[in-house]
C-alpha cells in the first residue's frame, strides 16, 4: 500500500484461472483520500492533456466491471459485456442515498412519535395518524455511490482498479435481488472514464433526449473519432466511438422500426467496426473480436467485420476460426476477391507450412529414410539448377531472357504489393455511416459459397505466389 518503489502505472490482465475476472494489476496500490478502506491502482494513465477530474453534477460516460471481493469473484455488473457505456451525473447517487438515509431516520423517529401520539389518540378517542417509511433504493443503482467515489479521482481516458468498501455499495444488508450481493461484501471495480461533460455542455439526460438529438450526438462523436483515428490518436478515437455507442442503447433501438431503425443501424455499424479497428491497433484482440461480432449482428455481409475479426483471431492463434472469417471476408468483398484478405490467408498457410516443417524436423528420426530421400532429391535439383545457370551465363541470349523474366516477376510482385497495401489501408480505415445497411444475410457478391471455396485455392496459388510459373 502506497509503496513508492512500485510503479504508479502497471500492467493488467485477467488471470488464467479466472478469465472472466476480476482483473489483476501490477501497479502501486494507493489509498483514496476521504474514503477509508478504498484503494486505487492505475491500469492506464490519462493523456497528459486530459482535464482535471470532473466536478460535481458533471455528466460522466463510463465503462466498468464489478466483482465481489471474496472467494466466489462473482460478477456484480458489467457494461463492457453489453458494449453499452453507462451515463451518470456525478454526485446524484450519493445525494439520493444521503436523502434516503435521512428519510429512514426521520421515518424511524416519526414512527416512534406517531406511535405515542396514536396511543394518546386511542385513549382520547380522536383520529389516529399513520407514518409511512420511504420506499427502498433501487438495488441495481446502489453501486453508483461507489462510482461517484471512483470517478471523482479520475481524469478522462484513465482506467483504474478500485477496492470498494461495502458502505459505498450494498452495505451491511447486501442485496438479495438482482444483482445478488452478500452482506458486508467489498467490491472490486475496473472503471474507465470515457468522457465527461459539464452541466452546461450536457444540459439534458440521455433518457430525456429526443431521437433526433441522440442521433446528432452519435454522428458528432463518430466523426470526431474518425478525425482522431486518422491523426493517429487511437485512445481518443476509441473514447469517441464508445461515447457514440452510449447514445445507441438497446432500450432505444427496441422502440424503433422502419427508416428510424435503419438510420440508427447505419450509425451503429461503423461505430462497432471502428472500435474493432482501434482495438486491433492497440493489440486488444479479444475486444476487437467482440466489436467485430457486434458489427456482424447489425450487418452479416460486412467484409470489414469478418476481416478484422479474422485478423484478431489470427493474432490469438485461433487459426481455424480466423481462416473461416477471412474466407467470409473474401465472399462478401466486391467480386469475391480482396488482396488484404488473400494476404492474411497466405500468412495463415505459411504458418501452417512452417509448423509442418517443424514437426517433420522434430520427428524426422522416426522417418530417416524419407529425410535422406528428400535430401538427395533436393541436392540433385540444386546441381541441375547450377548446371542450367552455367549454361545460361555462357549463352548471352538465354541470360538476357532470364533477366527479362526476373524483371517481369519483380514488376508483378511490386504491383501485387501495392495492391495489397491499398487493400489493407482500405480494410484498416475507419468507416462512415451507410444508409443502405441491412441486417439480412443476402450475398452481395453474386457468387455462391461453393464458388468462393472452389476458387480460393487457385487464387491463393496464382495471385500470391504459392506455385505456378511467373
Amino acid at each position: 500500500m502506497d509503496d513508492a518503489s512500485v510503479p504508479l502505472v502497471g500492467e493488467f490482465k485477467y488471470p488464467v484461472d479466472r478469465p472472466d475476472g476480476p482483473v489483476v494489476c501490477s501497479s502501486r496500490r494507493v489509498s483514496v483520500a476521504g474514503e477509508p478502506g478504498m484503494t486505487k491502482q492505475i491500469m492506464r494513465a490519462a493523456p497528459d492533456d486530459a482535464p482535471s477530474p470532473p466536478a460535481a453534477h458533471a455528466t460522466c460516460f463510463v465503462h466498468y466491471d464489478m466483482w465481489q471481493r471474496n472467494e466466489t469473484h462473482a460478477e456484480v455488473w458489467s457494461t463492457r459485456r453489453e458494449s453499452e457505456p453507462h451515463q451518470l451525473v456525478l454526485g446524484d447517487a450519493t445525494s439520493t442515498r444521503d436523502a434516503h438515509e435521512a428519510a429512514v431516520k426521520d421515518s424511524s423517529e416519526g414512527t416512534k412519535e406517531t406511535s405515542e401520539g396514536n396511543e394518546r389518540a386511542l385513549n382520547e378517542g380522536s383520529e389516529r395518524v399513520f407514518f409511512s417509511p420511504p420506499p427502498p433504493l433501487d438495488a441495481r443503482r446502489k453501486h453508483h455511490v461507489a462510482l461517484d467515489a471512483c470517478l471523482s479521482t479520475m481524469r478522462v481516458g484513465e482506467r483504474a482498479l478500485f477496492v470498494v468498501p461495502a458502505r459505498l455499495a450494498y452495505g451491511e444488508l447486501g442485496s438479495f435481488s438482482f444483482p445478488a450481493v452478500p452482506p458486508s461484501c467489498e467490491l472490486v471495480a475496473d472503471v474507465e472514464l470515457i468522457g465527461a461533460k459539464s452541466a452546461a455542455e450536457q444540459p439534458e439526460r440521455r433518457a430525456d433526449m429526443l431521437y433526433e438529438e441522440r442521433m446528432a450526438r452519435v454522428r458528432g462523436h463518430r466523426e470526431s473519432g474518425n478525425e482522431r483515428y486518422r491523426a493517429g490518436d487511437i485512445v481518443a478515437a476509441t473514447n469517441e466511438y464508445q461515447m457514440a455507442l452510449s447514445f445507441l442503447t438497446d432500450d432505444m433501438l427496441m422502440q424503433l422500426f422502419g427508416d428510424h431503425l435503419a438510420e440508427a443501424n447505419a450509425e451503429k455499424l461503423p461505430a462497432h467496426l471502428n472500435l474493432a479497428a482501434c482495438f486491433l491497433a492497440e493489440r486488444r484482440f479479444k475486444e476487437a473480436i467482440d466489436q467485430a461480432s457486434r458489427a456482424l449482428s447489425v450487418d452479416r455481409t460486412s467484409a470489414k467485420a469478418y476481416y478484422r475479426r479474422g485478423r484478431a483471431r489470427q493474432a490469438l492463434g485461433q487459426d481455424d476460426d480466423a481462416r473461416k472469417d477471412l474466407l467470409e471476408a473474401l465472399r462478401h468483398s466486391p467480386g469475391g476477391e480482396d488482396a488484404a484478405a488473400l494476404r492474411a490467408l497466405r500468412e495463415l498457410e505459411t504458418e501452417d507450412i512452417k509448423a509442418a516443417r517443424a514437426r517433420k524436423k522434430t520427428f524426422g528420426g522416426l522417418f530417416g529414410h524419407e529425410r535422406e530421400a528428400d535430401d538427395d532429391s533436393s541436392s540433385s535439383s540444386s546441381e541441375d539448377a547450377d548446371d542450367d545457370e552455367d549454361e545460361e551465363e555462357s549463352d548471352p541470349r538465354r541470360f538476357a531472357e532470364r533477366e527479362a523474366r526476373s524483371a517481369r516477376r519483380s514488376a508483378r510482385a511490386n504491383k501485387r504489393a501495392a495492391c495489397v497495401r491499398d487493400a489493407e489501408a482500405r480494410m484498416n480505415d475507419v468507416d462512415e455511416a451507410d444508409a443502405n445497411v441491412s441486417s439480412s444475410s443476402k450475398d452481395t457478391t453474386g457468387g455462391s459459397p461453393s464458388f468462393v471455396a472452389g476458387g480460393l485455392v487457385s487464387r491463393l496459388f496464382k495471385t500470391l505466389g504459392f506455385g505456378g510459373r511467373r
